[in-house]
């Protein structure tokens, strides 16, 4: 009882994952992975976020590779995980920009504060 309640709660909560994926979903998938790693290059993870760029492109292919054998299933799962590391790819190339910027403001302002004191004293 417990084990197909747990199967069906699993079933519900993944509705593309409840039957076999056809080729539409793979390549929706796809096409959606494509779209976050190109905003995740946009981003600049290319430098600031090269492991996590890596791991999205390399999930990239072998997605495309699982198309080509015509596994649409895991091919829209590796989809969907590229997807995910293109997206943690972006934000963390993101997050080293922002860090940078607030790093540079801080200096900026420790600076001023030591012109501050030194007009002052």
């Amino acid at each position: 009882m417990k084990a197909t309640a747990l199967i069906l709660a699993a079933a519900l909560a993944l509705p593309g994952l409840a039957g076999a994926a056809s080729r539409h979903d793979a390549e929706l998938a796809m096409t959606a992975a494509a779209a976050a790693l190109q905003a995740a290059e946009r981003a600049g993870a290319a430098e600031l976020a090269a492991s996590d760029l890596g791991n999205a492109r390399n999930g990239m292919a072998q997605a495309e590779g699982l198309a080509n054998a015509r596994d649409w299933t895991d091919s829209m799962l590796a989809a969907e995980k590229t997807r995910a590391d293109a997206n943690l790819a972006e934000a963390r190339s993101r997050q080293a920009r922002a860090e940078a910027a607030t790093q540079e403001i801080e200096d900026a302002l420790r600076a001023l504060r030591v012109e501050v004191d030194s007009a002052g004293g």
